[in-house]
């Protein structure tokens, strides 16, 4: 998995994001192809961003948001491969 820095993702032009209250928000969609990772479980929003010169109501999730989320995945996947005894 890719690390998380949020002065590198806001920089990087792939990721769709708005700041809004005084916040960061990142399109989830765009962050699940940066990441190569399942965020179907991520708390989101619905924000209005701008894509391709269109604006757009998509789900967007802090940097906070989609961490929790990934530990989370990351925990599952570990106690479903345990073995059991």
């Amino acid at each position: 998995m890719k690390k998380l820095k949020e002065e590198l993702l806001r920089k990087d032009s792939s990721i769709s994001k708005i700041q809004y209250d005084k916040e960061w928000f990142y399109n989830i969609k765009d962050m699940a192809h940066y990441l190569s990772e399942d965020l179907t479980n991520v708390d989101y929003i619905h924000l209005p961003i701008v894509i391709n010169g269109i604006q757009r109501t998509v789900k967007c999730a802090t940097l906070e948001d989609i961490k929790r989320a990934l530990k989370k995945n990351a925990l599952q996947d570990f106690s479903s491969s345990r073995i059991k005894r």
